[in-house]
């Protein structure tokens, strides 16, 4: 008889999980990068379910079992520790702008799966991790949120044969700052919708333009070339979108690359802009203001806007190495990060 004690379940753990901008212009369903902006999530064995949402778009999220964290939560304990999960206390506070294309509903999605695997008593070894990664792009349908999201910084992901996905870590350059224009009013319509606007034939000049468009951008990346990024851009989404459902995009765009923003492009699939910003030296707080150029970049995108009657907000941020983390005490192994290949 083995004199091995089983290590106590946790009774609660936490975590946080960044906000990540996808598609990045030409590479649909491809690239995704993690931005400092996190959701956090508490869970914590309880006599019965509850769910308190705090923070951006709570209003429109569900308190209910039908909430994505609840369901993907349920999924790691039911198919993945092959147990029922336990009545549980959700406590989730959400920094990521609301269904406005920078990941929150991917990051819902695996903030929910981790806390049930955190739970349930599994450890994340690799294959667990590329189940997470898998789980979750299957829900979403791409895995170009979920990456960055799970891993942070940089990813370039891809389906494999079947139902698997991998993804490899891009170098992300030193001393980028993003600026966001998000707009006040929900624009997006549902995925299915902005999905729909996407053609799934397109003539061969155009996604030979994208193929090469997506290799710029990761060889940009990759060598800290930021000048390239100016011979990058899509066929096959943005304009698609942005004619139907944002009118504010091109405007927008164009007045952040003339303020100095390096590229610019259409966040996941909108309505959010996202632009790339070199220079940044240290913590955005700690820069003197001769130095905040992702400041004038962003107040250029919602002047533009605003001047199509599209009203909205600016966001600084940076990219994040850091992915999904779990911080809490009374956890199997806190402070946990993945680290992709």
């Amino acid at each position: 008889m083995s004199d091995e004690v089983a290590a106590p379940l946790p009774q609660k753990v936490s975590l946080r999980v960044p906000a990540t901008t996808a598609n990045m212009g030409p590479a649909y369903d491809t690239l995704g990068m993690a931005l400092s902006i996190f959701m956090e999530l508490t869970v914590e064995l309880a006599e019965n379910f509850s769910m308190t949402v705090t923070g951006e778009g709570h209003e429109h999220i569900s308190s209910g079992e039908d909430n994505m964290v609840v369901q993907t939560c349920r999924i790691a304990f039911e198919e993945y520790a092959q147990k029922s999960m336990p009545p549980l206390k959700f406590t989730m506070h959400n920094n990521i702008p609301y269904r406005c294309g920078c990941g929150s509903s991917s990051a819902a999605a695996v903030a929910g799966f981790m806390a049930g695997m955190a739970l349930s008593g599994l450890t994340m070894e690799t294959q667990k991790r590329e189940a997470l990664l898998s789980a979750i792009s299957k829900i979403e349908g791409h895995p170009d949120n979920a990456s960055p999201a799970i891993y942070g910084g940089i990813q370039l992901c891809y389906k494999r044969d079947g139902d698997s996905f991998m993804t490899y870590h891009v170098p992300t350059p030193p001393n980028l700052s993003i600026a966001l224009f998000v707009p006040h009013k929900l624009m997006k319509a549902s995925t299915n919708v902005t999905r729909d606007l996407v053609p799934t034939m397109v003539p061969l000049s155009d996604a030979i333009h994208n193929i090469s468009s997506t290799a710029i951008l990761t060889l940009a990346f990759s060598t800290g070339d930021l000048r390239l990024l100016r011979d990058a851009s899509d066929c096959l989404h943005e304009q698609q979108r942005s004619s139907k459902l944002y009118p504010h995009y091109n405007a927008c765009a164009k007045a952040a690359r003339e303020a100095g923003a390096v590229y610019a492009f259409l966040s996941g699939a909108g309505p959010s802009v996202c632009a790339l910003v070199p220079g940044r030296h240290g913590d955005l707080l700690t820069q003197p203001m001769r130095e905040r150029k992702a400041e004038v970049v962003a107040e250029a995108m919602v002047k533009a806007a605003e001047a199509l009657g599209v009203h909205g907000r600016a966001i600084i941020t940076m990219p994040s190495e850091l992915g999904a983390h779990l911080t809490g005490t009374n956890c199997i192994r806190p402070n946990i990060q993945y680290t992709s290949i």
